[in-house]
């Protein structure tokens, strides 16, 4: 996995046992005698650095996003020693977040116990939607730099958001482990088929856009007495 900066290593080994014990027996069973247990430390030493089980709760879901994003800026970092070409950078963000070091069984458990979590737990909810928000901004960039419009741009990066969560719930609750890593291949194969002439094509229209044109004699008939104009349904008088 990437590497994320956690200073004190018993800290993260507590964090690493905590994720072995949701994944093992779910947020709500998981007790800080599990992870003292799994981690090889006394209860005193889980209580130095975690004050409760929802303080080890939310810093251990602080962990797991701040490796889910290393993930990704890690790929686009190294990608961009190469290219600049949005389409390919796009492509290698989406990879990163769809591989089997990312996308483990292990992880997946545990990113669909939080996340189910996440509706009824504002604090849970902040640290998912911060790590949400940063990736979809970056593709929403990397759209904008291939020439796409802004709130198309937003939407793309919204749907490949989208196209992602989608598949960690579902290798979540594939018991196949094998099967949702083929899905993710079969499918980035496709997208990476896909993006590259989307792009091309986003180019063409921007640049047709921008000269002028020409009007269209409308062959629509006249609105006949009585009969309900629907462009009045969407005017803004």
């Amino acid at each position: 996995m990437p590497r994320v900066n956690v200073k004190d290593k018993r800290k993260q080994q507590l964090m690493e046992a905590n994720i072995v014990s949701i994944a093992r027996r779910g947020l709500e069973e998981t007790t800080i005698a599990h992870v003292s247990k799994g981690a090889d430390m006394s209860r005193g030493i889980v209580n130095f650095y975690f004050t409760s089980k929802e303080k080890m709760m939310q810093e251990t879901l602080t962990f797991l996003a701040d490796e889910y994003t290393a993930a990704w800026q890690e790929a686009l970092a190294a990608k961009r020693k190469e290219t600049d070409e949005p389409s390919i950078l796009i492509q290698a963000v989406l990879q990163s977040l769809l591989s089997d070091r990312v996308c483990s069984a292990r992880r997946m458990a545990v990113w669909a116990a939080f996340i189910g979590h996440a509706g009824t737990h504002t604090a849970h909810a902040r640290i998912v939607r911060s790590m949400d928000e940063a990736l979809i901004r970056q593709l929403k960039d990397l759209w904008q730099k291939a020439g796409v419009e802004s709130k198309t741009a937003e939407q793309r990066a919204r749907q490949m958001h989208t196209l992602i969560r989608g598949h960690w719930l579902a290798s979540a609750l594939d018991t196949d482990t094998k099967r949702p890593s083929s899905y993710c291949n079969s499918w980035l194969e496709l997208l990476q088929g896909a993006i590259a002439p989307l792009v091309a094509k986003e180019k063409v229209v921007k640049l047709k856009s921008s000269a002028p044109a020409k009007p269209k004699k409308s062959t629509a008939p006249d609105v006949l007495p009585g009969q309900l104009d629907f462009g009045d349904l969407f005017s803004r008088k």
